[in-house]
């Protein structure tokens, strides 16, 4: 594809998306929800307190209210078999991060190799 056809094609997306946009803030159903969202927030920024201590007052699962980093609270990530269709290769990887598949998606594109998943398991 050509740098201008490239172009164009980024600018028709960028039109669309701010259509889309518009269309969202029109919204009275966003409207009313970024507003609960601001009052909440200067309500917490007034007792100085986060969304986690939110999340801990009304008990709700810390994972679920906030990521947070680390190894304990990170649940195992599924394993996926990926199958080369042109050579019949096999990988079979937990992560993105894998030398062989990082040389098929430079090679073949993302979405093309995210087609290539035969099995998912955990």
């Amino acid at each position: 594809m050509s740098i201008l056809a490239n172009y164009r094609e980024k600018e028709e997306m960028l039109r669309k998306l701010k259509e889309e946009m518009s269309r969202m803030q029109e919204n009275p159903e966003l409207k009313k929800e970024l507003s609960f969202k601001e009052e909440v927030q200067a309500v917490l920024d007034k007792h100085q307190r986060n969304v986690a201590d939110l999340a801990t007052i009304f008990g709700l699962n810390q994972s679920a209210a906030t990521a947070k980093s680390g190894r304990g609270n990170r649940r195992t990530r599924k394993l996926k078999v990926y199958v080369n269709p042109h050579t019949q290769e096999t990988i079979e990887t937990r992560g993105g991060n894998h030398k062989e598949l990082k040389e098929w998606k430079a090679a073949h594109g993302s979405e093309v190799v995210e087609s290539w998943v035969t099995e998912e398991r955990e």
